[in-house]
């Protein structure tokens, strides 16, 4: 799950990701990661999701292989990343399939290319509530918090053990790849803005804009959300179900916040048929 194949592309934006793309015809599935992680979070849901439809998959800038600029990190970039990625591939349309930060991403994106999206999963995004983890929040601490935020394999552990609802998920494997690649330069910087940019010591920031934002993402939607979630509150799905105007809300047992990776085969089979 950690060997798909990928290349390395240079976006109309000037920034370079990493990417992977199955091939194939009819509308895409594009697959965005959340903070911290890389394309290779898919790695188990691609099999299943790629018999089927073409996939892609990338990195956000500051994260995995892909380039690490002296950026904002908030939600408009990352926003303009996918924008990039989709007219580089020439792709007017697609269904996206995001994770946490990319989830979140799908929705800011919505507010200037609602047409363009297809189908939108939504897994356990932020700002449909204010509630999270005080942990999450370490950045945010005044002074200090620059330093707290620096990425280490321990904390990478940490975090990813927080996010399963079975500890066990959040394997070596996988806590040694979010750490290898967390020691990048610039990787420390870009964490920290992605984190204070939407979070304060008070939880998350800027509610009602998202809200204001997610009530005009008129797409079909579909919001998964680990029961178990300890990152986003499992109360916040339906907050999200209330407030898009298209959406169904499946709450997934035994699932933190992480259904492709926790949840794999429930996960995919939800994806495919809502996508069809």
């Amino acid at each position: 799950m950690f060997d798909l194949p990928t290349s390395r592309r240079l976006l109309p934006n000037g920034l370079t990701t990493r990417l992977f793309d199955s091939g194939g015809s009819g509308t895409p599935l594009i697959l965005l990661h959340g903070l911290g992680l890389s394309l290779e979070i898919w790695g188990k849901v691609i099999p299943a999701l790629s018999a089927s439809h073409r996939v892609i998959a990338f990195d956000f800038p500051g994260y995995g292989e892909a380039d690490r600029p002296d950026a904002a990190y908030d939600s408009a970039f990352f926003a303009a990343q996918v924008e990039a990625v989709m007219q580089a591939l020439r792709l007017d349309t697609a269904n996206l399939v995001g994770s946490s930060l990319g989830a979140g991403t799908i929705v800011r994106f919505s507010a200037r290319n609602l047409p363009r999206i297809h189908r939108a999963v939504l897994m356990a995004p932020g700002g449909f509530g204010r509630d999270t983890h005080p942990v999450l929040r370490t950045p945010c601490v005044p002074v200090i918090g620059y330093a707290l935020g620096k990425p280490t394999w321990l904390s990478n552990a940490f975090a990813l053990r927080l996010s399963m609802a079975d500890p066990a998920y959040a394997t070596r494997a996988l806590i040694d790849l979010a750490a290898g690649y967390a020691k990048r330069d610039g990787s420390h910087r870009a964490f920290v803005r992605t984190v204070t940019t939407g979070l304060s010591l008070s939880g998350v920031k800027n509610i009602e804009a998202i809200a204001e934002i997610a009530s005009a993402m008129a797409c079909p939607t579909l919001v998964l959300w680990g029961k178990q979630d300890k990152v986003f509150p499992v109360a916040q799905a339906q907050v999200a179900g209330r407030v898009l105007p298209d959406a169904r809300v499946v709450e997934i047992d035994r699932c933190g916040h992480y259904p492709q990776w926790e949840q794999p085969e429930r996960a995919a089979s939800e994806i495919l048929a809502f996508i069809g």
